[in-house]
């Protein structure tokens, strides 16, 4: 068997498959010639000097076709810098002022970024996703619906059950963008669960009527703390600003029985009120009295003292007059007394040099003294 090696070129027909010419026609053709002229290329030729017609035709082929060649490759680089160009631009994007950028390479997150214009290495490297931080959220939890009914459904700390709806407002925080987005799969559920285990807590340990009346804004604050405390442990991306209760009631089975309890305690409430309004008008009344005694004791102490200190003033004057001229302040002092005490009597003058027995009006005389009696008594 004779087999013909297909890279030999002896022979005289030349029939090698791999010759740089072929017939087309009846005519010679170059395929290094037809390459170049499709696509513009310039091609060395490496050796096949056996075949002057195609030397010659790649040597004509070069002058007439450097100038475009060179033309051609310019276009090129230029076509390619523009692309290239477009396709960092794609890089530019605007971060609002209620937003942040959370840039990812490869899906990995490297940066946070603020408002304004910001730069990403274009697709498939990087990737920038816009956060919204100062859209207030409300999550409600517990309502009248009978899907809601045993979420709403909390125990006491004095094991009563009480219907408790309340609303929980939260936003993204704005230096935690990026744990938001990573670290919870849906962060809306994770809050509505983690505030109604928080609300079981808390109420847990209060009694129904302090949670019902004085104590909601306590209970509100004690909530909102302990949640936003779990919010920080969990690394939510969560700030909690507010927790308001909507509905602190009793179920629907004994409302009826709970308000007649309410009305009861309002009314002691409201006798107790009375009773302590009596309390405190009565003691003010009594206190008033007791210092408009202590006053007029105290006014009529000083007159008192007073009066004693101006008697002992006048006596302290007229021992001293008695220590100057004894006879003539005894004498006067005598007169003084005898003058207070026949000042209202009635009297009868009866001169000793006179021998004759005196008439003595005794009738007027017991008469006028009758009259002095009755208006000493009246």
């Amino acid at each position: 068997m004779v087999s013909k090696n297909p890279w030999e070129t002896s022979g005289s027909d030349n029939k090698n498959p791999w010759s740089n010419k072929k017939q087309t026609n009846g005519k010679n053709v170059n395929i290094i010639d037809e390459i170049e002229k499709i696509f513009g290329w310039k091609i060395k030729n490496s050796g096949d000097n056996d075949n002057n017609n195609g030397s010659n035709n790649y040597n004509n082929n070069n002058n007439n076709h450097g100038n475009n060649s060179g033309s051609d490759r310019k276009s090129w680089g230029i076509i390619v810098g523009i692309v290239a160009a477009l396709y960092l631009s794609t890089g530019f994007y605007q971060v609002q002022h209620d937003e942040r950028g959370v840039v990812l390479r490869f899906g990995k997150w490297v940066r946070t970024v603020g408002p304004g214009l910001q730069y990403v290495l274009p697709y498939p490297f990087e990737e920038a996703i816009l956060q919204k931080v100062t859209t207030v959220k409300q999550i409600d939890i517990g309502s009248f619906f009978k899907s809601q009914q045993e979420e709403s459904l909390m125990l006491t700390g004095d094991s009563n059950l009480a219907n408790i709806s309340f609303s929980v407002l939260w936003k993204v925080r704005e230096t935690a963008v990026e744990d938001y987005l990573f670290n919870a799969k849906t962060p809306e559920v994770t809050v509505r669960a983690v505030a109604e285990s928080v609300m079981r807590e808390i109420v847990g340990q209060q009694l129904f009527s302090y949670v019902q009346t004085e104590g909601r804004g306590e209970v509100q604050r004690l909530v909102k703390e302990n949640l936003q405390a779990l919010m920080d442990e969990y690394k939510m991306g969560v700030d909690i600003l507010r927790v308001e209760l909507q509905r602190v009631e009793p179920p629907l089975s004994v409302v009826d029985a709970f308000r007649d309890v309410e009305r009861a305690q309002a009314e002691q409430q409201s006798e107790k009120n009375k009773a302590e309004a009596y309390d405190r008008d009565t003691r003010a009344r009594t206190r008033g009295l007791v210092a408009e005694k202590i006053n007029n004791g105290e006014s009529m102490k000083r007159s008192i003292i007073e009066t004693a200190k101006g008697a002992v003033a006048r006596f302290l004057s007229a021992y001293s007059q008695y220590k100057l001229a004894p006879e003539i302040v005894e004498k006067r002092l005598y007169i003084d007394t005898m003058k207070d005490i026949y000042k209202d009597v009635d009297k009868i003058i009866v001169d000793e040099s006179v021998k004759a027995t005196p008439y003595l009006p005794l009738n007027e005389l017991m008469k006028n003294k009758s009259q002095n009696d009755q208006e000493i008594k009246s």
